[in-house]
């Protein structure tokens, strides 16, 4: 599921009465975001191809603390690459959730091991969702006001067992800015990495830490600096 966040995704879809059913439970955000995710398809995958190490590094140190079989969701799925398949990979179960059918679509193309569905993290969560050991949610909080990332950090706290890991990622920015995405602009949110702490405490989460990492900006026909990312470790209490 895609909170809310940049821009994603194409291609026709035939959603299931099921697929109806969790299109009811979405918020107006949700399907707002769904729209614009819907519009981009692969192009969404293709921006960030070979520009996630420092991604694809938190994934792998998060694999070498579960079970083989553990079952970890991954919140804003997308395509399904590279986080979903770099889980399955590893030999665990893994669930991937997004607001948009288009990228669940692709999704199941590419990483056929793992189960999708169609879900809104700000809306009613389908029942057969359960609970994970793990929860990875990755850039999805971009723009979200602070009483929503909390909301939202609680969200992935809720859908975590007693003890399990919750693992976010955000861009870090000092102020509030209209960033342009894909061709599209967006209003991104301040994010510190004391603010990320803040909101965790605030969500009832037990902070690890909070890792600050440099990411490559995706592709576009304006160059830019790279970014540094927060990386927020953290349990939900036992």
């Amino acid at each position: 599921m895609r909170a809310a966040g940049p821009p994603a995704r194409p291609s026709a879809v035939v959603i299931t009465p099921k697929g109806a059913r969790a299109a009811r439970a979405m918020t107006s955000e949700g399907v707002r975001a769904a729209r614009v995710f819907n519009s981009l398809g692969m192009d969404f995958e293709l921006a960030f191809a070979g520009r996630k190490q420092a991604q694809t590094d938190a994934v792998e140190e998060l694999t070498r603390r579960l079970a083989p079989g553990s079952r970890v969701l991954d919140v804003g799925c997308a395509t399904g690459r590279p986080t979903t398949e770099q889980l399955c990979a590893k030999g665990l179960d893994v669930t991937g959730i997004d607001v948009s059918e288009v990228m669940l679509a692709h999704a199941r193309r590419q990483v056929p091991q793992a189960r999708f569905v169609l879900a809104d993290l700000f809306g009613e969560a389908p029942a057969e969702l359960g609970v994970y050991d793990a929860v990875v949610c990755l850039f999805c909080f971009g723009d979200l006001s602070e009483r929503s990332f909390v909301e939202g950090l609680r969200r992935l706290a809720a859908l975590t067992v007693p003890g399990g890991t919750v693992l976010l990622a955000v861009l870090e920015r000092r102020a509030a800015e209209d960033v342009r995405f894909l061709g599209r602009t967006y209003r991104a949110a301040r994010c510190l990495r004391e603010d990320v702490r803040h909101h965790a405490r605030l969500a009832g989460l037990e902070t690890e830490r909070v890792e600050v990492r440099v990411e490559a900006p995706p592709d576009g026909p304006v160059p830019s600096e790279p970014e540094n990312s927060l990386y927020l470790w953290a349990r939900r209490p036992v």
